[in-house]
Parts: structure tokens; C-alpha cells; sequence
């Protein structure tokens, strides 16, 4: 079969790709031509078909669109981009979706079609006493990113098309950029948080495609199962540990309540049956990866020299 994957050049995409691959499947990715798109699919090809286009032009996604036997609708505008350009995240999150939708609608309505939503969906939730389901809990999306999702998943189930729709937490990804240390502030130490890998998110969106008959319809919460819950000042902690730096002080951290916290992932676990990696398995791949894009060095170096004598400036400059 051959998928189609919107939106593949992005971080998860580029996992998500690799994961139909595995599987045997055909994989056309379809993003925006772009110097860093360009850079990150090198690694798939020939393996993988590549679509260069514009989820916003019908006709751009009409042409990715011809021949494919599943959608995966993964291009969006994702935060903190979302929240300093919010008209162009409603073009792309819910009018780049609703082009796709009307698509499947002219092919009748019947092509399997997968799309990742956000846990952003359900908004803040300080509150909380339980964790947190799209059976249990009404959604309240707080900002554009939260907003423009929701309203792409209510057009997806009035459409009358056959559809999954996984509302994703948050993932961790090996390497950290600038905008990635940023936004360690813009959740609360206090926050709730439950751990996803993001090669667990990959084989949920897999199996959404080779189970859809049983997913179908659903609204699915995609994070990684009791075992995986944590504060977010615990998996700061841990992450920084791996190079002996301490937690930035509290007061670089937001008070503003973050729309991630614990879920009931009991539904989608027992449907898509993809929760393998742990947060310890995570940490073990972030010291590898450091080793990877630096040197053998690096760790030892972090370890026994930087992070004791230098660690508390550092983070203090954060």
C-alpha cells in the first residue's frame, strides 16, 4: 500500500516515515520545499517518494493525493510558531486540513485517513484529579495551537469520511536546538507530565493505518501509560543530570498552566498496542545521541569538568 504522510519532513514525520518503511509499505512524503526539508529527508531517499507543495493549495495536495491507499495528515503549524503567527495557523491547521478532507470526500469518503491531533485539544488542566481522556474530559483549547487543532477534528467528524483521529502529547526528541531550550520555561516545574518516545508516537500512527477498522471513528489518546507519569520538574531533572547540570531556577519557569498532563491511554494502548520505550530507554539514546552529534568526549568532559565546576552558570544563562 502506499501512504501518504503530510508534513514528513518534520522531526516526528521523518520517524513516522521510517516506521512505514520498516513495515513494507509505499511512502510519499509531502511537505514545503524548504533548505532544512531538503536536509532532512536525505536520509529516506530513494526509499521514499518526495512531493515538494503547499497543504494550503488544493491543487498541490490533489496531486499528492492521486494513488495513495491511506493518508497520514501530519502538516501543521506547530508552537511556538503557532502562537506568534496565529492567522497562519488557522490557514495551514484548519484550512490545510479541510482541503485534505474534501479530497477524501470527492475519492468517497473511504480512504483510511489518520489524523494527529494535539493534547493541546483538552487545554489546561491544573485542576485535574484523574487523568485526563476524551471520554472523561471536555476540551477547552486555550490559544491558537490548541484552538486551530480543535477545529480541524471537528470538521474531520462532520465530513462523513472514515477517520482516526490521535490527539498526541508532547515528544521529546534526541537533540536540542535553540527554540528547544526556550521552551523548557513554558511549562510549570509543578506540571504533570507523562512521557512519550517518539518512536512509540510513530508505531501508534503505524497501526492506526493497519488496524483503522478497529480504530475507526476514534478519538485517540496517543502518550506513553501509567508508568510514564511524572512532574515536570522531575523529567527536567533527569534530562540535565545526564550532563550534571541542575534545574535552572524556579523562577525561569512559567506559573501559566500548560495544557499537558496525565492520560487514560488504556483505550488506545489496547487498540494500536504501542507503548514499548520507556523514559529510561530515552535517556539511555539522549546520552548516545549527544555522543553521536559531538564526540566521545563530550559526555566526559560535561561530566567530571563543565557541569560541577560551570553547571549552576550555565543554567543561570538559560
Amino acid at each position: 500500500m502506499r501512504v501518504l504522510i503530510t508534513g514528513g519532513a518534520g522531526r516526528l514525520g521523518i520517524n513516522v516515515c521510517q516506521t512505514f518503511l520498516q513495515e513494507g509499505f509505499q511512502v510519499r512524503l509531502f511537505d514545503l520545499d524548504t533548505e532544512r526539508n531538503r536536509n532532512s529527508v536525505k536520509e529516506l531517499c530513494p526509499q521514499v517518494e518526495i512531493l515538494w507543495g503547499d497543504i494550503t493549495q488544493p491543487d498541490s495536495v490533489r496531486q499528492a493525493m492521486e494513488g495513495v491507499g491511506a493518508v497520514i495528515h501530519m502538516a501543521a503549524i506547530l508552537p511556538p510558531v503557532a502562537y506568534e503567527k496565529p492567522e497562519l495557523a488557522t490557514k495551514v491547521n484548519v484550512g490545510g486540513t479541510k482541503i485534505v478532507v474534501d479530497l477524501l470526500k470527492e475519492k468517497g469518503g473511504h480512504i483510511p485517513f489518520v489524523f494527529t491531533s494535539s493534547v493541546a485539544v483538552f487545554g489546561p488542566s491544573p485542576n485535574a484529579t484523574e487523568p485526563i481522556s476524551p471520554e472523561n474530559t471536555e476540551s477547552h483549547p486555550k490559544g491558537p495551537y490548541g484552538e486551530t487543532k480543535f477545529q480541524a477534528e471537528n470538521l474531520i467528524k462532520e465530513a462523513g469520511i472514515d477517520y482516526v483521529i490521535l490527539r498526541l502529547t508532547a515528544t521529546m526528541y534526541l537533540a536540542f536546538g535553540t527554540s528547544d531550550l526556550k521552551r523548557i520555561f513554558s511549562v510549570p516545574l509543578d506540571n504533570r507530565i507523562e512521557f512519550c518516545h517518539p518512536d512509540d508516537t510513530a508505531v501508534a500512527i503505524l497501526n492506526a493505518v493497519k488496524n483503522f477498522d478497529a480504530a475507526k471513528g476514534k478519538t485517540l489518546v496517543i502518550s506513553g501509560g501509567p508508568g510514564e507519569r511524572m512532574l515536570y520538574r522531575d523529567m527536567i531533572r533527569r534530562i540535565l543530570r545526564v550532563m550534571v547540570l541542575p534545574v535552572p531556577p524556579t523562577h525561569k519557569f512559567t506559573k501559566e498552566p500548560y495544557y499537558l498532563d496525565w492520560y487514560d491511554t488504556s483505550k488506545s494502548e489496547e487498540l494500536l498496542q504501542y507503548q514499548r520505550t520507556t523514559f529510561v530507554d530515552y535517556l539511555k539514546d539522549y546520552s548516545q545521541g549527544l555522543t553521536r552529534q559531538y564526540s566521545a568526549l563530550f559526555l566526559p568532559f560535561m561530566v567530571y569538568f563543565v557541569g560541577p565546576v560551570f553547571g549552576k552558570i550555565i543554567v543561570h544563562f538559560m
